[in-house]
């Protein structure tokens, strides 16, 4: 323990903390201190170790630790087991990037499958070590020596045994369906990671002829953003309930929606048309068409099923954007696909999975999609096919991980974990979960969950978990295999060196026990979704020993991103319910992203990613945790902004500095709290002291509240905003002189009790919020002047509300201080009074009875608080005889109305009673003035009124009513204004020296006017007190004071006088 130092430094202070924790092993005494208490669960969602710690990570992290230390100071049994997620493909990216493998296929001609896994590995402990560092930086309290890992065999073990139990119900299989592929990185997506993706794209948007087969010169006319997708078109949809016509343009006859002919003539520049025919969508089934590259593509020629090449119906259509009829193609889009399989056309899809055509498409053999966008609008322009084209920007989906524009391609090979059977559950359970805020869950989580796809979990890659699936090269027999026992037990060929990896998992062979035949692994690996979804069985070794996942599930907490809603709360409900038939989790606290200053998205590529590590070293973690939890809820977005995070600073400085100041005058009396004299004594204490008292169990009980309800935000702010105001502001500069009493006086000692007890109050609600600056006041402060405190104050007890201090009466009259503060100040400054020069008379006139009584019990307090002399109360309005009130004429609404008399009534109302005027339109909308024997109407905002006060009066109104400074100047306010000005000049003077607060000193001060030492000799006892002078001398302009005798001299300028002042410390 040792003295704070002068100014507070979050660097040093949590660079002193953490060495403290670490050498006395505080964070493993506070668990083994909470053993005995309620189980309170937490389950972690961990990271993906693929790169840095950015502000918007550490944000959610710190409201990870929020919750813990709550949960922990309240005496549960936290369990806090960290987690990793570090497999998947964001690992294998960067690992080709670094090793200059330009494509997935050239792994193993490059490296080697085992070697590549063994580079992911190393590139995963990087960024492992660089997570843990920066979580404890960060002050996050987790259990990161036993934190699950991803990766790891047993932990796998887990998804296969999941996977396993799924087929068992018949919710894994192999399904024929279109999916979004990534082409860079050549594996299907699932479709929350499509949703993670959505991004501004520009591509061509065309508008296309398809000839009728059989009719002369029409035509259907469709829309579309991807061209390329034309080459495999083969049907176009219509709504079977909207109408459609037949437009004439020119020679030609077009088909489109009836509600879209005039925004798609309007946009293609036809201007003169008719409608020469009306129908209804169902009518149109089953018309054929003339496929626009029919001659270029083989496929086309040689099918000709019944809706091949014809028009079909569908409810999937819309008339928001296009033409209302809808290019089809089943290979390319899965309402397409599914109106294919509903009309029994056979499905084109010659597209490989890293976006290339095949050679079903000649011209177009082996070159990317995206690249033939611009050439097929070309090709329908030379056969005459082309309405119109433009480029747009629009939202199209990308790879959430490469940033590549994804396509939509029909494979047969993919896997799937169904919804059909389970989704009913699913939805029932999600009902269940307390979400934060509660729309996130039911609305628009709870939306997509009730009408979500299959899950596609199959994954074209290597470092992830290998999909469990054998199937027979013979039969086609499938097997989906648990646990590696299992594994062990089935296979015919088993490596010397196995982990659930790929390569050495695709070097098992099973023999089937259908027809004898071998079987291989399917080559996929899992979503890496499913890996994290699997953390509420996983991550405590279920299969092993299901007696600590029996004590932990549900868990009582979790809390993620909001992009998490499709992906990991989602993996997490799917496989809990079906694996454990309830939802993993009791509460869910969704969380927005962090921003840039300026509200755009952080990303690499511009060049606008705030790192944690830089954040914490430059700000420090505790100014870092207050911004980001308590500059919004945790499900609003926030701009990281370093101007906001230093008035967050100015809050904790504020903090140290009452903390210092208790410390610097508790020590000089070798004061030691006791909880019992400040109890015994409450009712002989003062009224500031009985309020302050009051105001912490107010704080204590919101706290509380919001903490409960994970407003965190709220809390802290509550918190910060009681230290800064209610203690800082009004407290302090209360009993400021009570520190000046001997020291067994019983007002000073209560005093210190008071400001020790809010103190150590709030330090155990901030330990919440600021770990580190609350260990350093409860090491430096609170245990030096309390004896037998735990050692941290991760140790101690969250504070309860004490009923026998709670007087709201007392808050509600100091709430009437507040505002005679604010009211008097605006009233001073009108006349450019400063507070700190006294004046004669405030005068109230209350709102309210209870307003009169509350300032009247305020009125010893008030005297000094206001700096004045006196101070009156009164209900009705003694002051109003001062006021004089002057009628304004508004000329331009006058003007007009009263023209030529304007003149004579501006001279009447000079003459008018201005208080009756004022009344009489207040109560009637109207008044009448007579000019000249004619009665003139007046109404409401033909005139203004003014309220003008004598010179020495000004007032404000406020809430609990107007108040009236007098600032009449005597001598004897004169002098006490000055001495107050040289007083706080002397006090910069001992600080700029460093003087302890009773180290006396003595003073020699010059004034430039005579007139000036007379004021200053009136209350010169008072000023040798308050700048603990042994002596004192007062001199005028005629002194000349050997000025080299001093060890410090300074001169100051107060208004139009200065003063020099000498002195020597002794």
């Amino acid at each position: 323990m040792s003295s704070l130092p002068k100014r507070y430094d979050p660097l040093a202070v949590e660079k002193k903390v953490l060495e403290f924790w670490n050498t006395n092993q505080i964070y493993e005494k506070t668990v083994d201190l909470r053993k005995s208490g309620p189980a309170w669960n937490f389950l972690e969602g961990p990271p993906t170790t693929n790169g840095f710690m950015h502000v918007g990570h550490a944000r959610g992290r710190a409201m990870k630790d929020a919750e813990i230390r709550y949960q922990t100071m309240k005496g549960y049994n936290v369990w806090r087991r960290g987690g990793w997620d570090m497999q998947g493909l964001p690992v294998e990216l960067e690992v080709e990037r670094k090793e200059g493998i330009a494509e997935k296929g050239h792994i193993e001609s490059s490296m080697g499958m085992d070697q590549f896994v063994q580079k992911c590995k190393d590139l995963t402990d990087f960024y492992l070590d660089r997570w843990v560092n920066d979580s404890i930086r960060l002050g996050l309290w987790l259990d990161y020596p036993n934190a699950y890992q991803t990766r790891r065999d047993d932990y796998i073990e887990h998804v296969w045994h999941f996977l396993k139990l799924a087929n068992e119900k018949g919710l894994l299989g192999r399904g024929y369906r279109v999916n979004p592929t990534c082409p860079r990185c050549n594996t299907a997506l699932s479709g929350h990671e499509v949703s993670q993706g959505y991004k501004a794209k520009v591509d061509p948007s065309v508008y296309v002829k398809f000839k009728l087969q059989d009719k002369e010169n029409e035509y259907l006319v469709i829309w579309t953003t991807t061209p390329f997708t034309l080459i495999s078109n083969e049907m176009v949809s219509v709504h079977p309930k909207y109408r459609y016509v037949k437009v004439k343009v020119g020679d030609e006859l077009w088909w489109l929606a009836e509600d879209r002919v005039d925004i798609v003539m309007e946009k293609v520049g036809v201007k003169d048309f008719q409608v020469a025919e009306n129908l209804i969508g169902k009518k149109m089934l089953g018309w054929k068409y003339v496929h626009p590259f029919k001659d270029e593509v083989p496929w086309h020629q040689e099918h000709d099923e019944e809706y091949m090449h014809a028009i079909v119906t569908g409810k999937h259509v819309t008339v928001d954007d296009g033409t209302g009829l809808v290019h089809t193609a089943p290979g390319f889009g899965p309402d397409d696909f599914v109106v294919a399989r509903e009309f029994g056309v056979p499905v084109l899809a010659p597209v490989t999975s890293d976006g290339k055509f095949t050679d079903e498409v000649p011209m177009f053999k082996d070159r990317y999609v995206f690249d033939t966008n611009e050439d097929v609008p070309l090709l329908l322009k030379k056969k005459g096919l082309l309405v119109y084209e433009e480029q747009i920007e629009h939202e199209y989906p990308h790879c959430w991980r490469c940033d590549t524009p994804l396509i939509y391609l029909a494979d047969s090979t993919q896997w799937f974990l169904k919804m059909t059977g389970v989704r009913d559950k699913l939805v029932e359970q999600n009902k269940a979960v307390d979400w934060i805020p509660e729309w996130a869950g039911t609305g628009r989580f709870g939306d997509w969950l009730a009408n979500a796809d299959d899950w596609c979990i199959s994954r074209s890659r290597i470092w992830g978990s290998p999909l469990p699936v054998w199937v027979c090269n013979d039969c086609n027999a499938e097997v989906v295999v648990g646990s590696r026992k299992e594994l062990k037990d089935l296979a015919i060929e088993f490596p010397d060196e196995f982990e659930m990896h790929r390569p050495w998992v695709d070097r098992v062979v099973l023999g089937c026990k259908k027809c004898g035949g071998k079987m291989h692994r399917e080559p996929f690996v899992t979503d890496c979704w499913l890996d994290s979804g699997m953390a509420h069985t996983a991550s405590v070794d279920y299969l092993k020993d299901p007696r600590l996942f029996e004590s932990l599930f549900p868990y009582d907490f979790i809390t993620e991103a909001v992009d998490q809603s499709r992906g990991w709360f989602y993996s997490l409900l799917y496989t809990s319910v079906v694996m454990h038939n309830k939802a993993s989790f009791k509460v869910c606290v969704s969380q927005e992203h962090v921003l840039d200053d300026d509200g755009q998205k952080m990303s690499k590529s511009k060049g606008n990613v705030v790192w944690a590590k830089d954040a914490l070293e430059t700000v420090g973690a505790d100014p870092f945790r207050v911004f980001v939890l308590t500059r919004s809820a945790s499900w609003s977005r926030m701009n990281y902004d370093q101007k906001e995070i230093d008035l967050v600073r100015r809050n904790l400085d504020i903090l140290w500095n009452v903390t210092l100041f208790a410390e610097t005058y508790m020590e000089l009396d070798t004061f030691q709290f006791d909880a019992k004299r400040l109890k015994k004594n409450y009712k002989k204490a003062e009224l500031e002291d009985k309020w302050l008292l009051s105001r912490v169990q107010s704080v204590v009980g919101q706290f509380h509240q919001n903490m409960e309800k994970h407003l965190w935000h709220q809390a802290g702010r509550i918190i910060l905003d009681f230290i800064t105001d209610d203690l800082s502001r009004v407290y302090l500069p209360i009993v400021k002189k009570r520190v000046w009493l001997d020291s067994e006086d019983p007002k000073k000692i209560m005093a210190y009790d008071v400001m020790y007890y809010v103190l150590q109050t709030m330090m155990r609600c901030l330990n919440v919020f600021t770990p580190f600056l609350a260990e350093k006041i409860h090491r430096d402060f609170l245990m030096r002047f309390q004896k037998n405190l735990p050692e941290s104050i991760n140790m101690t007890d969250l504070p309860e509300v004490e009923k026998v201090f709670l007087d709201l009466k007392k808050e509600s009259a100091f709430d009437v201080l507040q505002e005679l503060r604010s009211a008097s100040s605006h009233a001073r400054n009108k006349k450019g009074v400063k507070l700190r020069h006294p004046v004669a008379k405030i005068t109230l006139i209350a709102a309210s009875k209870e307003i009169v009584e509350s300032a009247k019990s305020l009125k010893p307090l008030l005297l000094d608080d206001l700096n004045t002399t006196d101070f009156e109360v009164f209900e009705t309005d003694v002051m109003e005889g001062f006021v004089q009130l002057s009628i304004k004429p508004d000329y331009k609404v006058m003007g007009p109305k009263f023209k030529d008399k304007m003149k004579d009534l501006v001279d009447a109302l000079q003459e008018t009673d201005a208080a009756k005027l004022r009344d009489d339109l207040g109560k009637n909308g109207t008044a009448v003035v007579e000019v000249g024997g004619q009665k003139l109407k007046l109404e409401l905002g033909d005139v203004h009124f003014e309220e003008t006060l004598p010179e020495h009066l000004s007032h404000a109104d406020s809430k609990v009513g107007r108040v009236y400074v007098d600032i009449t100047r005597t001598r004897e306010l004169e002098a006490m204004g000055l001495v107050r000005d040289v007083t706080r000049r002397v006090q910069v003077m001992r600080k700029e020296i460093d003087l302890s607060v009773d180290q006396s000193i003595d003073v020699l001060i010059r004034f430039s006017e005579s007139g000036s030492v007379e004021l200053a000799e009136m209350y010169k006892d008072y000023l040798t007190t308050e700048i603990r002078a042994d002596s004192l001398e007062l001199v005028g302009p005629k002194s000349k004071p050997k000025w080299s005798t001093y060890s410090y001299a300074k001169e100051w300028d107060i208004d139009d006088l200065t003063i020099k002042v000498g002195m020597n410390p002794k």
